[in-house]
């Protein structure tokens, strides 16, 4: 099944949910671009997104009555806290791996907060009880519990890349972002591979500005930081965040 019949057969679930009035239903875990999409065309009903802590980028959508939205312990969330020496690094990419190996679906794990020595993960159902039972993630020991809160110590890494463009155009901005050329960049946004603000983005001449989000399928993600000038060759200064 494409994407395009994935987010149909969601959107339609939903809508459904609005229908009959499903209050205190709550979603699987849905990403931003998914979130983004279901807002867009819910014109009736109530819902809160939660993903476990305030800035979470995956998250439950409940659907409820008209000022009285679920408390944060009412989603079926539940944080795993991996700890592990932190000689040994781990990634997103291997808690990630671990999980789906164990036939766990996409669906039923959030974010994953990575930091030296620990890790926070946001899981629902099947996931955590899987992930509970964990004893190794590749070749590294971890010891995993599911009674500790998300405590607030995240700090997402990033890089800075500076640099000069004609125009804040989308295709621009991402030679500056991916150090390719622009055919490259073109072709990237044409294929359907780039996401502004959690929405595709197929217009290479889509202008950005400072906070926008854009995100690359098999390149990450980055944030406009800064947009300045023009300098004396009436470029633009531009500053991008990169996150690791």
């Amino acid at each position: 099944m494409d994407q395009e019949q994935q987010d149909k057969l969601l959107l339609a679930h939903v809508q459904d949910m609005v229908r009959r009035n499903a209050y205190r239903s709550f979603t699987a875990f849905l990403d931003m671009r998914q979130y983004t999409m279901v807002k867009a065309h819910l014109t009736d009903g109530t819902y809160r997104f939660f993903g476990g802590y305030p800035e979470a980028e995956r998250g439950i959508l409940c659907i409820h009555p008209e000022g009285c939205p679920p408390e944060n312990e009412e989603f079926p969330v539940t944080c795993l806290t991996i700890t592990f020496p932190e000689q040994f690094p781990l990634s997103h990419r291997d808690v990630l791996g671990s999980l789906m190996a164990q036939q766990v679906q996409r669906d039923t794990v959030g974010d994953i907060l990575v930091s030296p020595g620990k890790i926070q993960c946001f899981v629902t159902g099947a996931a955590a009880a899987l992930g509970i039972g964990m004893t190794k993630i590749g070749r590294v020991g971890v010891k995993v519990t599911d009674t500790l809160p998300y405590d607030g110590s995240y700090v997402q890494a990033t890089a800075l890349i500076d640099g000069t463009v004609s125009s804040p155009r989308l295709d621009a901005i991402l030679r500056t972002a991916l150090r390719l050329g622009r055919d490259a960049c073109q072709k990237l946004i044409t294929g359907r591979m780039v996401m502004v603000n959690h929405e595709e983005c197929t217009k290479p001449d889509r202008l950005l500005a400072s906070g926008d989000i854009f995100s690359i399928r098999g390149y990450g993600k980055f944030r406009i930081a800064e947009i300045s000038g023009p300098t004396r060759r009436d470029r633009l200064h531009i500053r991008i965040e990169q996150f690791l």
